[in-house]
């Protein structure tokens, strides 16, 4: 598998620039060639190679074997997916994959300027609102019809144009001692307000999943009051902020902070490993603090292989897929027929916020608001 990542061979805004340069020339007589996908690739295999890929689980037995290299722009972090490429890579001596790491909105920024040019195949985020954003440009190809119908219709695009792969709930991760979950509000403004936080609250606000909680709560309660709520966070509660979920979660096990805004998976992950880390979870009530989220993705315009993207999806979505998620990441399953097994409470126990992910897309006024009241990183 070829990663490019900040550190190495990450493919940079300036390459990318030169790779439209580059191939500007050809663009026309593509598309009076009438190529969908860039290489003229035969939609007509857009069905599945083998069996389909339905709610109650099938195998990667099951499935079309995959062939070729598939170039995917990840959002999500090499520590939460490589492992599950690999495994797919394993089981097929002729696919590779080549991936492309960098933050959510620097990957959205890259294909909007991009459009139909862009190198990659897959778009592969930590949430829903960049997958919208895309469908919204048109630069999201409608997915095969299997796909949509196997994946529970709160985790995907209803029109067919982007699917969940794995969930995450918005959660209060905190240190058993410091806080007893039951002393905790289940009033996500009341974080931002409450002295017992003050000074030992932290949150993350470079992920994807933040800016999704922000939109949301501009939803749902109006730019000023979310305004006024990230000001609190930053100015009375001063708020540590993060750049990494894993190392957020980690600090409140280690003592370092009593308490954390996150993704409950990260707890998760840490109780998987050591059940007797003083670490738990806590949820509000239906509000934007209790967001349910997807970690998805969508196959691009331009894709040069929409049908090998297709089947790639597919795989994820299998049961190896759905089961890596759980059992590996602590998320939750997109799939009726696979279990959440977790450490965590299950989503029929919690009461998350009833939102359409589809709303998520405004990721850019989200931006600007928390660049604007000083909650970066």
């Amino acid at each position: 598998m070829q990663q490019r990542d900040s550190n190495q061979t990450r493919r940079t805004a300036t390459n990318r620039r030169q790779f439209l340069g580059a191939t500007a020339a050809s663009v026309g007589a593509l598309t009076l060639a009438g190529c969908l996908g860039g290489s003229g690739e035969d939609l007509e295999g857009y069905d599945p190679q083998s069996s389909a890929v339905e709610a109650s689980a099938v195998s990667w037995d099951d499935l079309g074997d995959l062939e070729g290299e598939l170039t995917i722009y990840s959002a999500r972090t090499a520590d939460q997916i490589d492992p599950l490429f690999e495994e797919i890579e394993a089981e097929y001596d002729d696919f590779s994959v080549s991936v492309d790491y960098d933050d959510e909105g620097d990957q959205l920024a890259s294909l909007l300027e991009e459009g139909e040019n862009s190198p990659a195949d897959l778009f592969y985020t930590q949430s829903s609102g960049e997958l919208a954003r895309l469908k919204e440009e048109a630069l999201a190809r409608e997915l095969p019809d299997d796909v949509i119908d196997a994946v529970d219709d709160n985790y995907s695009d209803s029109d067919g144009y982007w699917t969940g792969a794995s969930g995450r709930v918005r959660a209060i991760q905190y240190n058993t001692n410091e806080f007893d979950g039951d002393d905790l509000t289940d009033d996500i403004f009341e974080y931002a307000t409450d002295d017992r936080f003050e000074d030992v609250i932290s949150t993350r606000p470079n992920s994807g999943t933040f800016r999704s909680f922000i939109v949301a709560m501009i939803e749902e309660e109006g730019e000023d009051a979310t305004r006024e709520w990230v000001s609190s966070m930053v100015d009375d509660q001063n708020a540590t902020l993060y750049s990494s979920g894993s190392s957020q979660a980690e600090a409140v096990a280690d003592g370092e902070q009593a308490i954390a805004l996150g993704n409950q998976y990260y707890a998760g992950r840490i109780l998987g490993n050591d059940p007797d880390a003083p670490l738990d979870v806590a949820f509000t009530t239906n509000d934007p603090g209790c967001l349910f989220n997807v970690s998805g993705v969508a196959i691009l315009e331009g894709a040069d292989k929409p049908n090998l993207a297709a089947e790639f999806t597919r795989h994820i979505l299998a049961v190896e897929g759905q089961d890596f998620f759980v059992e590996t990441n602590g998320e939750y399953p997109v799939l009726d027929g696979v279990d959440y097994v977790g450490d965590l409470p299950a989503l029929d126990e919690i009461n998350p916020l009833e939102f359409d992910l589809n709303k998520l897309s405004n990721v850019e006024q989200a931006q600007d608001l928390l660049r604007q009241e000083g909650m970066t990183v």
